[in-house]
Parts: C-alpha cells; structure tokens; sequence
C-alpha cells in the first residue's frame, strides 16, 4: 500500500506502481471546501431577494396611485358698483352660466360687504342651492325693471332650492344680515349700472 502524508495545505500521497519509480499525486483542499455552509449564510441572498422583491410591489402600487385631486378654489370675478336701495355696493358680476353655476361656492368666510350679482339674459323663474358653500348668505331676487321681488335666507350646505316666487332677471347674494342691516326690503330698487345691465351676453 502506498504512504500518505497529511500536511496543512495538502495532503501527498506516495502510490507505487507496477514498475518505475514512485509518483507522487498531490490532493489540494481549500479553505472553503474545509468549512461546511452555515444555513444562515444560505438564507441571505433569499432574504435579499425577498426584500426587492417587495419594494418593487411597492413602487409599483404608489406609482400607479391616482395623484390627489387639487383643492377646490373660489372663483374671483369682474366687479362693479351698484345702488341696492340708497346703499351703494360693490358686487362680482356672474355672467356666463359657468360664472352662475359655481357662484359663491367654496368660500370659507365673507367680508362684511362682499356681494356677488348673478345676471341671467332674460327674466325666468330661478332657483338657488348652497352645495359647497360654507356661509349663510341673504338672496334678493331682482326683476327685470329693477325691483326686488323676493328676499329669502341661504343656509350654508342646504341642497334644497330655493325658488323665486315670480320671474327674476337678476339674484344678489350677500352675508347672511346684510340687507336688514341696511333696512332694504322687498320692493326696493337695485340700480344697475349700463354695462352691467345691457351689455351683449358672452356666449354660455
């Protein structure tokens, strides 16, 4: 049988042969094939896969995630000076429907002489609601020769329409109080200035 010799770095073996001279064959073992792998070192590179894994989930839901609406802003329109019995005030004009539609929507709070004057194109009976908005406010309808024809409160988010009782060409809105405070009533007058009143309707 042939010797072997065990070193540190190699283990040499003396094997004879059949004739000639013995040959030595040298068996080398690294460090790595002495030590066994740990199962700890084994489950990293699944932990790390695990990990990317799940944030590419996540990047994918927060990208595909709709941006958040942008907050809805009030609405700031041309104005003008007009006489609601002897008491001047100056009013926004809505002119277009779109002007009409939104109104005083999403206002939070009012100063205590901000108005707005709603003209429609011709004298109909009108209605008005108080989806989002956020004050009460005094309506005066306001027929076609000037005269208010209806007073009636707006309650802040109250959906229910408030009706006029006879055709309005024109509708003021004003902080809730305001026309008492100033003693004006149904039959007073609204003067319009001319631009406001007869100029040429913006298409709708």
């Amino acid at each position: 049988m042939g010797k072997c010799k065990a070193t540190r770095q190699a283990r040499q073996c003396r094997v004879p042969l059949a004739a000639g001279p013995p040959v030595r064959v040298e068996v080398r073992r690294t460090l790595a094939d002495k030590q066994p792998v740990a199962p700890a070192a084994r489950a990293v590179p699944l932990a790390v896969a695990a990990v990317g894994a799940l944030a590419f989930l996540l990047a994918g839901c927060e990208a595909e995630a709709p941006p958040p609406a942008p907050a809805e802003q009030p609405q700031r329109l041309p104005t003008a000076t007009i006489r609601v019995g002897d008491v001047p005030l100056v009013v926004e004009v809505a002119r277009t429907e779109a002007e009409r539609r939104k109104g005083m929507m999403f206002r939070r709070r009012l100063g205590p002489d901000e108005a707005m004057l709603f003209v429609f194109p011709r004298a109909s009976d009108l209605a008005f609601h108080m989806r989002n908005c956020y004050v009460d406010l005094d309506l005066a309808y306001i027929g076609a020769d000037g005269r208010i024809v209806e007073i009636a409160p707006l309650y802040a988010h109250r959906r229910n329409p408030v009706y006029s009782r006879e055709p309005a060409r024109f509708a003021l809105e004003t902080p809730a109080g305001w026309l008492a405070a100033h003693g004006i009533g149904e039959g007073d007058r609204v003067t319009l200035p001319p631009e406001v009143a007869e100029t040429p309707w913006p298409r709708e």
